[in-house]
């Protein structure tokens, strides 16, 4: 279980393969169902937001509309997950490695654009982000 940076938020995740979050009077906000028991579980600092792990990828969830918004993949066994005090990053540790992961889109696209000297083409964009139309990301670059 986790709780969020006030206390007025909990999540808890379970064998019965439910993330659920609640308020401070006890008021089940969300229940997120899973393929698998839900192993870790982290809230953001606002409790906006809640992180869970079922031995799949990590997800990242938007509470109030029970979506999910954003995947990561953690290599190797996972003990622990956290969001950043300002919600930015998660950090994941597990035996064999500790990482801390820019996970919204905006803030790693910001990133890849400073990398960049042009935007991906029609073809790097179908091998990375198949998922989506394709669109010049770095609307500064050629």
């Amino acid at each position: 279980m986790a709780l969020n940076r006030t206390g007025e938020y909990l999540a808890t995740g379970s064998k019965d393969r439910t993330a659920r979050v609640w308020d401070s009077h006890g008021k089940e906000l969300a229940q997120i169902t899973h393929q698998k028991p839900v192993r870790l579980i982290a809230l953001s600092p606002d409790g906006r937001l809640v992180v869970t792990f079922d031995d799949g990828p990590i997800r990242v969830w938007e509470v109030a509309g029970r979506q999910e918004i954003a995947r990561v993949n953690h290599d190797g066994h996972l003990s622990i997950v956290a969001f950043s005090p300002d919600g930015k990053y998660l950090a994941t540790g597990g035996s064999s490695a500790v990482r801390v992961w820019l996970w919204r889109r905006e803030d790693l696209i910001a990133e890849v654009c400073a990398c960049l000297t042009r935007n991906l083409t029609p073809q790097e964009w179908q091998q990375y982000l198949s998922d989506e139309p394709y669109r010049k990301i770095c609307p500064d670059l050629p």
